[in-house]
């Protein structure tokens, strides 16, 4: 019977990425479709390689629930700096509401304590009652409201002028990282460069006022809100419609507004939780899916 399956949790493995990323692909789908939006993955393909890309990072924790050896749920860790961010979690369709979901959270809050993480963030939507729910009852928090946003294409910048970011960026945007965020965000930053990712920043006479990398596990800092629209407007002008994204804080109400009045779309609104120490962000922020 389902109700008395027995769960194992193991580290997650390349072995078990095809089984997992079709979970993911599945749970999203479900879950979004059901209160009538898109699903986060395309494709079961897609979901597999994110997954992929966890199991092989080196600073991502992985686990995987079996059951009778089969996996039935996952979940994810990003490490790297003070704070870790938790995600994505997915569990079978066939087994949900039984207690895989928080024995996974169990695990890798368990492992953030052992490697000495007090803070810990994660992002949900906030159509998922089930996962707000659950993350409320394991001391979660609720300390932001999030849109995540389309760019927007094609615009003639009204913010000044923005560019790719180089390598040569990197000490800068650390630099700007660590006084908006206040925590390090330099080992994301420098894997998104070394990978291609496409990053765009924004300078003036020398000094780098913000910078933006797009997509959900993007984020961005910025001294001001002109500042972070610039590096938006040329994302959106850089990219096709389908990378070009960021999440905007919705306390940031001006520059809410004037990315909505200059052809931005909203394509949903999360929940921004934290566990443990918190202390907010300065200046203009554009979190990440995990934090």
């Amino acid at each position: 019977m389902l109700q008395t399956m027995t769960l194992e949790l193991v580290p997650a493995k390349r072995e078990h990425v095809p089984e997992i990323g079709r979970i993911a692909y599945e749970a999203f789908k479900q879950v979004a479709e059901s209160h009538g939006f898109v699903a986060d993955f395309p494709s079961v393909e897609i979901a597999c390689n994110v997954l992929a890309m966890l199991v092989d990072g080196e600073d991502f924790y992985g686990v995987v629930a079996l059951s009778d050896g089969r996996p039935v749920g996952s979940n994810f860790l990003t490490l790297g700096g003070a704070v870790a961010g938790i995600g994505p979690l997915t569990v079978d369709c066939t087994v949900q509401s039984q207690g895989t979901g928080r024995a996974l959270m169990h695990d890798v809050l368990d492992y953030a304590r052992r490697q000495g993480i007090s803070q810990i963030r994660l992002t949900q939507d906030s159509y998922n009652l089930t996962s707000l729910a659950l993350y409320t009852s394991l001391g979660f928090d609720v300390k932001e409201g999030i849109a995540w946003m389309r760019c927007p294409s094609g615009l003639t910048s009204s913010a000044g002028v923005a560019r790719p970011a180089s390598k040569a960026d990197l000490p800068a945007m650390e630099a700007l990282a660590l006084h908006v965020h206040k925590t390090s965000r330099g080992k994301e930053i420098a894997t998104s460069l070394r990978l291609g990712v496409p990053a765009f920043v924004r300078e003036r006479e020398g000094e780098l006022l913000a910078y933006l990398i797009p997509g959900e596990f993007g984020h961005g800092s910025a001294r001001t809100e002109e500042d972070a629209l610039a590096v938006i407007q040329e994302a959106g002008r850089s990219l096709p419609p389908h990378q070009a994204s960021f999440m905007c804080p919705l306390r940031q109400t001006d520059l809410f507004r004037r990315s909505l009045q200059e052809g931005s779309r909203i394509l949903r609104v999360l929940n921004y939780m934290a566990k443990g120490p918190y202390d907010p962000a300065v200046s203009v922020w554009m979190p990440s899916v995990l934090y």
